[in-house]
């Protein structure tokens, strides 16, 4: 195999700039910036530098200047749909969203079908800011209008967990009154998961390549958006087995209702038990407890633990078989969804010890309950080499 050989400044520029650190005056100590950056960002004299600690001997310098808002270049990709098999056009669509595409251009040597007509508009309509602006038969052009910067990441967290919420109540108040009324809006309440789930991903991503985007949303560590896409991804995870929960609900409700007192105490009991998990887990993870995520890590073992002698009895107590199964799937669907906020637990004692974390308090990890008050504030001290 032949590889081609880098140039030498992009060589240098892959293993990154060395500079020797100079002394100015009596005290103060100076490095000069690469000529390459300064000439790209086209620095003069005079210019005002921002430098921020990251962590961890970590310096972040970037000119002033990338505080005020700008033009952001647009990003374009063309799909020629030739051929394409069933799906792939939405989910090339999809990553395209989510990547940070403006424009997506989509053609085909012949015509678009009606069905990739179809995956177009349905993707579209699931996506926030996503419009199709000029459309003919062998091309449609998509536009993303969306400023990535505009919303603030911990506040469509807090959304999407107010939605998974208010889906798991309906679904509590359907099983304990024996009303469908409540599960009437879950359809569009999904959809809406959807649309904030894609939204999050798409800023995450974008945050990944450019500073001003992180700032804007308030996820500027690195460390910081991993953990935040994979919790948008368990979220979406945890809306999809609610919504299975509830179609479930206005399917087989009146079968639900017939079976006997216990079970349906038991259903109710776990409907309300994972709302009440699911509250103090987000709760953990926006105030970055530690503690509180370990608390209920515990708990989560111990409900595991007796998870069999729970769903036993609803199995056996069942007499109509429709309803039986029924409400074993709804059990199914609800442990998954259980299941999923151990990843969240763990993402927030993860960020806990992250660099940018401890950098904050002396290398400390805070022993904080989300309650507590600074008297009640604990400290484990974490070392790092050097």
């Amino acid at each position: 195999m032949v590889g081609l050989k880098k140039a030498p400044e992009t060589e240098r520029a892959a293993r990154g700039f060395t500079r020797r650190v100079q002394r100015t005056g009596s005290s103060s100590l100076s490095v000069t910036l690469p000529k390459s950056w300064t000439d790209s960002m086209n620095l003069q004299m005079g210019d005002v530098l921002r430098f921020r600690d990251l962590g961890e001997g970590r310096l972040e310098i970037s000119p002033a200047e990338v505080e005020t808002p700008s033009a952001r270049p647009q990003k374009m990709v063309r799909v020629d749909a030739t051929g394409a098999p069933p799906n792939l056009l939405a989910r090339i669509l999809v990553g395209g969203y989510i990547t940070g595409q403006d424009q997506i251009v989509v053609t085909s040597r012949t015509i678009l079908t009606p069905e990739q007509h179809r995956e177009i508009r349905r993707i579209v309509a699931h996506a926030l800011g996503m419009s199709v602006v000029e459309e003919d038969p062998n091309r449609i052009e998509i536009q993303n209008f969306v400023d990535p910067g505009r919303y603030r990441l911990h506040r469509l967290l807090n959304q999407v967990v107010r939605i998974l919420r208010a889906e798991l109540q309906a679904c509590s108040k359907a099983l304990s009154a024996g009303d469908r009324a409540p599960l009437q809006q879950l359809g569009t309440l999904e959809d809406e998961v959807d649309r904030f789930y894609l939204l999050m991903v798409r800023q995450i991503l974008l945050s990944s390549d450019d500073f001003q985007v992180a700032r804007d949303i308030g996820v500027e560590s690195h460390h910081y958006q991993i953990g935040y896409r994979l919790v948008a991804k368990v979220l979406e995870l945890t809306g999809d087995l609610i919504s299975a929960v509830a179609r479930e609900l206005e399917e087989n409700l009146d079968g639900l209702r017939r079976l006997p007192a216990a079970t349906r105490e038991g259903l109710l009991g776990r409907v309300d038990r994972l709302d009440q998990l699911f509250e103090r887990t987000m709760d953990a993870f926006e105030q970055m407890s530690v503690v509180d995520a370990n608390e209920i890590l515990n708990d989560l073992d111990r409900t595991f633990a007796r998870e069999e002698l729970i769903r036993g009895p609803s199995v056996r107590q069942a007499r109509d078989r429709q309803a039986d199964l029924s409400a074993q799937r709804i059990v199914s669907n609800l442990v998954m969804a259980t299941e999923m906020l151990v990843i969240i637990n763990e993402t927030t004692i993860n960020r806990g010890v992250e660099p940018e974390t401890v950098a904050k308090t002396d290398r400390k990890v805070l022993m904080k309950p989300r309650h507590s008050g600074p008297s009640r504030e604990a400290g484990l001290h974490v070392s790092s080499p050097g």
